[in-house]
């Protein structure tokens, strides 16, 4: 079976018609977390699904949903053209229709199949031609979504199946049924036959009763060893899952201490960011004042520019005092001199008491003679008095004038002084700590820029801690913490318990060693009874070949299935060694059970089993087998099937997808696998890809979405390659 095309219609996100071509090689799909990879496969596990019907409402896409109006319709559509000893299409359909603003309706499923070339295909119920061209069984070692299906062994009925398929034994089922059921009838009849002979009735009866003894002993001690097989499995599957949560706990522990490492430096990073509060900081630490150093130098500026202005106008104001006060001086030095450079008496001498009273008195008190009233020397006297008056006057508008002249001044505050004295106080260290508030802001911003780009880093690293111990959880099987955390004592108890059913599984078999061989002691001397009866005789020989006939049957299905293992082995190491070249990737076993089923198991060339291997090496393992099988159904049945994965690749790094794609690329299989490989933020990595021949899709949301809005989510699908 070849798959050439998938046409998807209005299923979920798949708005309108998306058609899909494939080639008999590998075909890739590219999408990123979201873009529609998941959708795509279920939509192929709807088409192949003939045992239920699914005409939800919840499948069609709500983007074509929103563009219907009341009445209208439209249909969800998966179809398959693919080849099957002749080209065959299978579709699977069901229409829906708006009846309100809200109500949607679907209508019944449409499942049908076309054979035939041209216009003369046949049409067939869908649901047979899928049973007969894809039927349950191949799609379970066909189609695979996620890592976690990969290992088909996890089904007990798996290995029954495969051998049913794809080997001889079922053939002998029947036969060794028949042939058994005949020698049990044939030896019953001959020990019946025996009684009546009396040369071997005695000893016939005592090897009956004997065998019969040893064989319910051997019945016995078979159904103990499978129990303590089946123990022991059980134990080694729960010591597995200890040791695994073992090594889970001692990876959890590192986790736990190094999350509280962080923690406590997020902390630490915390309290530094915290410890400057801005706000306060502003009037505390004076940082309102970052921007006063201009400020500061246009005042102290201004400031001398003030007190040097103030100093030129006090000049000028001194230098006009002088003058004025010299030429006072001057006045006074004039009127104290007399014509002909005769100095003046001062003119306060007599002083006006004096004159008045020679005048009250008419009498000239300097020179004692007689001044009466009219006379020359009284009039005299008066001139005097009133030239002292006068001069009185003047000297006193004078003294006036030069008192009023010493006391002016022109600034008569000072602010000058003031502001000057305040320029000098700022200045100095109070002016370079003002200076150094913009370098301390600066350094502090830039500490504290630093300080969050490392508490961002450690938050970061914290996250990451915390997604790598839920990882830890999830890989333990959801065990809660305080499982991990405690002591793994019970791990010692479960290795006694093992150890004991390992010692009694080596008695047992030991015991049933000599069982058997007591029996085939007995069997022999009981074949080797030689009766005197011809008929007891003959008894014996048909008995004697039936038995043989038996065992050789159950011989037979024993080795075929030996070999159908040992081949199904070989071959998956053979894709084992193609898969994984250039890397350690070991061997792979076969291993089967106590209960008859079959464990993939890897081991190392030296026989020791690798317990723990790495997600890309089991992932690889998974694929061998899976690959060995679809080699045998096409070898076997004549019908080759493709390979579907979904997401198998996500534990591969860049290195190994690129190693497994180019081995994929080469192995002439139909592999269709829906990943995000390829894919580096958001961009296809195109170099890589043109290193494949085969074909490549690239699916992804259409730009321009409502986060919000479903109805505007559609994939779009380009094909690249």
């Amino acid at each position: 079976m070849i798959i050439k095309r998938i046409i998807i219609k209005n299923f979920r996100s798949y708005y309108g018609e998306n058609v899909f071509g494939f080639s008999n090689g590998l075909t890739l799909i590219l999408g990123d977390n979201g873009d529609g990879k998941t959708t795509f496969f279920e939509a192929l596990q709807w088409l192949f699904n003939t045992t239920s019907e699914n005409n939800s409402i919840d499948n069609v896409s709500e983007m074509r949903k929103s563009q219907l109006m009341v009445g209208e319709s439209d249909e969800v559509l998966v179809s398959m053209l693919f080849d099957h000893r002749g080209e065959k299409l299978i579709e699977k359909r069901y229409s829906f229709s708006r009846v309100s603003a809200t109500g949607f309706k679907t209508n019944t499923i449409t499942f049908r199949g076309y054979e035939g070339d041209g216009p003369e295909r046949e049409i067939v119920n869908g649901k047979n031609l899928m049973d007969r061209c894809f039927d349950a069984f191949i799609q379970r070692f066909s189609m695979f979504k996620g890592e976690s299906t990969l290992n088909v062994f996890n089904n007990d009925a798996a290995l029954k199946d495969l051998v049913d398929k794809f080997s001889d034994v079922r053939k002998f089922d029947e036969l060794v049924k028949i042939s058994s059921e005949m020698s049990e009838k044939s030896i019953k009849a001959f020990l019946k036959e025996c009684s009546s002979d009396k040369k071997i009735a005695g000893e016939a009866k005592r090897l009956e009763v004997r065998l019969q003894d040893v064989s319910d002993s051997i019945s016995d001690k078979e159904k103990e060893i499978r129990d303590i097989k089946g123990s022991i499995e059980v134990f080694s599957s729960r010591l597995e899952v200890l040791e695994k949560s073992q090594d889970t706990a001692e990876a959890y522990s590192e986790v736990r201490d190094r999350l509280k490492n962080l923690n406590e430096k997020a902390s630490r990073l915390k309290g530094q960011i915290a410890s400057v509060d801005k706000n306060t900081a502003l009037l505390d630490k004076l940082w309102i004042l970052c921007a006063f150093p201009p400020v500061l130098s246009k005042f102290k500026s201004k400031s001398s520019a003030f007190s040097k202005e103030k100093r030129r106008q006090d000049d000028d104001f001194l230098r006009q005092k002088s003058i004025r006060q010299g030429k006072l001086e001057m006045i006074d030095e004039v009127c104290g001199s007399l014509k002909d450079g005769v100095t003046k008496l001062p003119w306060y001498l007599p002083d006006q008491e004096t004159m008045e009273e020679m005048i009250n008195d008419h009498v000239c008190k300097v020179c004692g003679r007689p001044a009466p009233e009219g006379s020359e020397a009284y009039n005299f006297m008066m001139e005097k008095l009133n030239e002292y008056k006068k001069h009185i006057a003047v000297k006193l508008k004078q003294e006036k004038e030069k008192e009023e002249l010493e006391q002016k001044e022109l600034f008569t505050g000072r602010y000058v002084e003031e502001i000057h004295n305040l320029s000098i106080r700022l200045s100095g260290s109070n002016e370079a700590s003002v200076s150094r508030l913009k370098t301390d802001i600066y350094d502090r911003l830039n500490l504290e820029e630093r300080l969050k780009q490392e508490l961002s880093d450690i938050l970061k690293k914290i996250q990451e801690t915390e997604d790598e111990k839920a990882r830890l959880l999830i890989q333990a099987g959801n065990v809660p913490e305080e499982f991990l955390e405690k002591s793994f004592s019970d791990i010692r108890g479960l290795f006694d318990q093992k150890g004991r059913a390992e010692t009694r599984l080596v008695e047992l078999e030991g015991e049933l060693r000599d069982l058997k061989t007591e029996y085939a002691s007995l069997r022999k001397l009981f074949d080797e009874l030689n009766p005197q009866s011809s008929q007891v005789k003959v008894y014996r020989d048909v008995y004697l070949a039936l038995e043989m006939i038996a065992k050789a049957f159950r011989d037979a299905k024993t080795e075929n299935l030996r070999r159908f293992l040992a081949a199904l082995e070989e071959r998956s190491n053979e894709y084992l060694e193609k898969l994984s070249a250039n890397d350690f990737h070991g061997e792979v076993h076969l291993r089967q059970t106590a209960k008859d089923s079959t464990e993939i198991r890897l081991f190392s060339s030296n026989g020791t089993e690798i317990k723990n291997p790495s997600g890309s090496q089991e992932t690889v393992m998974y694929m061998s087998v899976l690959f060995a099988i679809s080699d045998f159904t096409d070898e076997k049945r004549d019908e080759n099937y493709p390979l579907i994965f979904d997401a198998a690749t996500s534990s591969f790094g860049d290195s190994k997808e690129e190693e497994f794609y180019n081995v994929i690329d080469r192995l002439h299989k139909q592999c269709i696998i829906v990943t995000k490989d390829f894919i580096t933020k958001g961009q296809v990595r195109l170099d890589d890809i043109d290193n494949l021949t085969c074909g490549v899709y690239r699916i992804r949301k259409a730009s321009g979405f409502n986060v919000r809005d479903m109805s505007t989510i559609r994939t779009t699908v380009e094909k690249i390659k």
